[in-house]
């Protein structure tokens, strides 16, 4: 219709309707990339505190989570360094309770903090959406350090495959139904696992006897039970920093959005 209109004009040299329709083309054009642009970016926003909010959450729950952890470790490392005072000649204890300590220590949760929705986010290239240049640097860093303890976290050592080579199965499946991993929920949600503590398991004493035995002249089994104990130490040193770590991010994530919001 237009174009028929402006195509009239000029066979007619009617130079001042040209302009006016092409102004009137021109306009158009303009208001519907602005209007394209307008929506877009609103979704972009709806996006964005979409993302933010579901981001929050995931940070929460990596919280919980490395306080669980932390908490399993801790306990794992207690029962270590009980066995291996008793190796050391420094303490002694009930066969029962040796065993217990030498497999209990053995125990790992290996779960990796929680990546894939920032993992979207740089997919979609919706970071830049979370909040300032110093949120953004914030929230990466805080996921590239993930990454990072992660790989801490899963690592495991010798000690863990030798303890459980050398103590009869039968005593391992008796720790490991009295007193074994033991889900933590909260709201429903799977957020780690612990440690029965103190263990109540009752071995036979002859049995436990045989067991403490095996695992006293294991070979190298001082050294490999050190290192264990070392490495849950290194797994420590990156879950507490990653509570703090998780609370400041989240709390920043927070006050992001109440600014956006308003």
């Amino acid at each position: 219709m237009v174009i028929r209109r402006i195509r009239d004009h000029v066979a007619d040299h009617d130079w001042f309707a040209v302009a006016v329709d092409v102004g009137i083309v021109v306009l158009g054009v303009f208001l519907g990339t602005q209007v394209s642009n307008w929506n877009e970016d609103r979704v972009e926003r709806e996006q964005a505190r979409d993302y933010r909010a579901r981001l929050i959450e995931e940070v929460a729950f990596n919280a919980r989570q490395f306080t669980a952890q932390r908490l399993y470790y801790e306990q794992a490392k207690t029962y270590g360094r009980e066995a291996l005072s008793v190796l050391a000649g420094e303490r002694e204890l009930p066969d029962t309770d040796f065993v217990v300590a030498a497999y209990q220590l053995s125990q790992t949760d290996t779960t990796p903090a929680k990546t894939y929705l920032f993992d979207e986010m740089t997919a979609n290239d919706m970071v830049t959406r979370l909040g300032d240049a110093k949120l953004q640097q914030a929230t990466s860093d805080y996921y590239l350090g993930l990454n990072a303890s992660n790989r801490v976290i899963a690592e495991t050592y010798p000690y863990r495959t030798l303890i459980r080579e050398v103590i009869p199965y039968d005593v391992q499946k008796q720790i490991r139904d009295s007193c074994g991993d033991r889900e933590v929920r909260l709201s429903g949600r799977l957020v780690g696992v612990r440690l029965v503590v103190p263990c109540p398991v009752r071995l036979d004493p002859a049995i436990a006897a045989r067991a403490a035995g095996i695992v006293r002249a294991t070979p190298r089994i001082e050294v490999e039970m050190t290192r264990y104990i070392a490495s849950l130490d290194e797994k420590l040193d990156q879950l507490g920093p990653g509570v703090d770590y998780s609370g400041t991010l989240r709390r920043a994530l927070s006050a992001a959005g109440t600014t956006s919001a308003s």
